[in-house]
């Protein structure tokens, strides 16, 4: 079987990484697989890497004739049994070259339009939330359902967590992490609105930001405004996420919105104790005080008083982590996400093969 995921960008974020991952795991059962983008960047080197054929088709609009030009003619050439778009983007730009190909499509994010998606033959959602946005759109329920997204096990290795937090000069503090752009929809205004509170329960607490984006300089003035500015360390955009993640003590995903959040399942897989906004596929990873601490989106008092309360009750924080990470690797498994797949697949080929005997 030929598989041609098709994805309109090339950035590592959740997106990619998703395509990266089940590309692999793909491979690994015996597929043939290939991935479309519209430029060489980390996600084609991550690709090539892992000995999976990348194909360019260019920059430019989803409407642009060449880039659908171009895009026509990878499907030509490649000859797959099946097209996996990936995002709305990708979805219009395959639902306007394919031919006869069956496709599907995954949504990553909340969907506000229908037509991208509107001739896919079926649609995975990576949350239960995404689902009920798609279906809220109009599109038919027996068409579309939820395969998680899915991560590799981060391991533990307590010697790098100490040399990490040492290059970081933080070895005396309480490390509150957070992993996402520096975009309105994740929320880090409301982390830093609550840092003066966390502080005052817990004067040791740092809360450190890894990522990059549009509202860098304005975090930073509101930090300076709060007073907390010594207190919250902007990282920018890191390749060594894991090991951060193993120097911390507590992950925050202040999120407004999100899709899936592979973060925060990373943070999980690691043992530490994750507070979560109720949004995106968050929910479906954490069951309240069994695993994780849930609040409401856009609440700085309610970020305060549950990170507080990890911070100052270390078995209560120790307990919920080991859930989690039993949670992640159980749960959010590549294989089950490339089982879950690989059954869709068949699932649509066997019914689009069905009517063409009709």
């Amino acid at each position: 079987m030929r598989i041609l995921h098709v994805i309109s960008s090339t950035d590592i974020g959740g997106a990619e990484q998703h395509v990266l991952d089940l590309s692999r795991i793909q491979i690994a059962t015996g597929l043939a697989v290939a991935v479309a983008m519209p430029h060489v960047g980390a996600l084609s080197d991550a690709l090539n890497a892992a000995g999976i054929e990348c194909f360019i088709f260019g920059r430019g609009g989803r409407w642009n004739p060449f880039t659908l030009w171009r895009i026509r003619r990878i499907i030509q050439q490649n000859k797959p049994v099946l097209i996996h778009a990936h995002m709305p983007r990708s979805a219009a730009m395959v639902a306007r070259t394919n031919g006869s190909v069956p496709w599907i499509a995954t949504a990553h994010n909340i969907v506000k339009s229908l037509k991208p998606f509107r001739t896919a033959g079926y649609v995975l959602c990576v949350s239960q939330q995404v689902r009920q946005s798609l279906l809220d759109c109009g599109f038919p329920a027996e068409r579309c359902s939820v395969v998680h997204n899915a991560i590799t096990p981060i391991e533990c290795d307590a010697a790098n967590r100490a040399r990490v937090r040492a290059q970081l000069a933080l070895s005396d503090r309480l490390i509150v992490l957070c992993v996402a752009r520096l975009v309105p929809a994740k929320g880090h205004a409301f982390a830093i609105e609550a840092l003066p509170q966390i502080l005052g329960h817990t004067p040791q607490a740092q809360l450190v930001l890894v990522g990059a984006g549009v509202l860098e300089a304005e975090l930073k003035r509101l930090a300076n405004k709060l007073g907390v500015a010594s207190r919250v360390t902007f990282l920018g955009a890191r390749q060594d996420v894991p090991d951060l993640l193993r120097a911390a003590d507590v992950y925050l995903q202040p999120s407004i919105k999100e899709g899936f959040c592979l973060a925060f399942l990373e943070a999980m897989s690691i043992g530490l104790p994750c507070v979560g906004t109720r949004t995106g596929a968050i929910p479906e990873m954490v069951r309240p005080t069994q695993n994780g601490l849930l609040i409401e989106p856009a609440n700085p008092s309610e970020i305060a008083i549950a990170v507080s309360a990890l911070l100052h009750n270390p078995a209560k924080a120790k307990a919920l982590g080991l859930a989690a990470k039993k949670t992640a690797r159980s749960q959010f498994s590549i294989e089950r996400q490339g089982r879950e797949t690989l059954a869709l697949y068949d699932r649509v080929l066997a019914s689009t093969h069905a009517l063409s005997e009709k």
